[in-house]
């Protein structure tokens, strides 16, 4: 699963999100599933962006990444990463943080071109995620990779999560952020879908019905099911045990 920045803006242990989900991990324990948890932080890159005088550029939904924001990116999502193992382990879900490229799990490609050190052409070997479970730990990632030549990518998280669940043949991929489902158009709050075939999803990434944020999404569903998921589901992460809702 992945969590959205924009779900964390408060990062207290008294976080609600946080709350929720630490209850629906053990209710997943309880039956027998194994959940690895991505994240995000998109407000809080923002706000050490700012403090750093660095603007915020993103195209088609991906931030721009330079060789001096990169370190920086890390660094905020370090403390995202924290934030969240330690509300989760107070409430007696064992948890692991992890940064993409540690064991050099992760390994991409830079994109280039404007957005210059974005991860892409992710290759994940689900080895030590596998271990972790085996160990009963819950892994939980933060969005930084690397190349192969050592080089720290910033990752968009959404993508990253698509390509986890695919490398782990996932049973299904939660997209948890701040909206509530997938829009027919991305300005009309009314037009949610509440369920698109893989071709019709495929047709709203090419023909430029999803945009900005959602183009990730997107296509971290098409990774995710193209390799066996057997669902993708894009939900609000306010939702009080959103998990366990959704798998009823």
């Amino acid at each position: 699963m992945k969590l959205g920045g924009h779900s964390l803006t408060d990062l207290s242990a008294s976080n609600n999100v946080l709350l929720s989900l630490a209850e629906d991990l053990v209710a997943l324990a309880s039956q027998g599933h194994s959940v690895c948890v991505i994240h995000g932080g998109g407000p809080q890159i923002d706000q050490a962006l700012l403090l750093s005088g660095l603007e915020t550029e993103y195209i088609d939904g991906l931030r721009v990444t330079t060789s001096q924001s990169v370190s920086i990116i890390q660094t905020a999502l370090a403390g995202v990463n924290a934030a969240i193992v330690t509300a989760l382990n107070a409430r007696g879900i064992p948890c692991v943080g992890l940064r993409g490229f540690d064991g050099g799990q992760v390994q991409a490609s830079s994109l280039g071109g404007p957005w210059q050190l974005v991860a892409h052409d992710l290759n994940v070997n689900p080895s030590l995620i596998e271990t972790l479970w085996g160990a009963g730990y819950v892994p939980v990632l933060s969005p930084v990779v690397m190349d192969s030549e050592g080089q720290m990518l910033n990752c968009n998280a959404d993508e990253l999560a698509g390509a986890t669940a695919s490398s782990l043949r996932a049973d299904a991929l939660f997209l948890l952020s701040d909206v509530d489902q997938l829009r027919a158009d991305v300005n009309d709050a009314n037009s949610g879908l509440n369920r698109v075939t893989f071709d019709e999803l495929t047709e709203m990434v090419e023909g430029g019905s999803a945009s900005g944020g959602m183009i990730p999404k997107a296509k971290a569903a098409l990774v995710a099911v193209s390799s066996g998921a057997t669902r993708v589901i894009i939900a609000n992460a306010g939702t009080k045990n959103i998990l366990m809702k959704a798998l009823l």
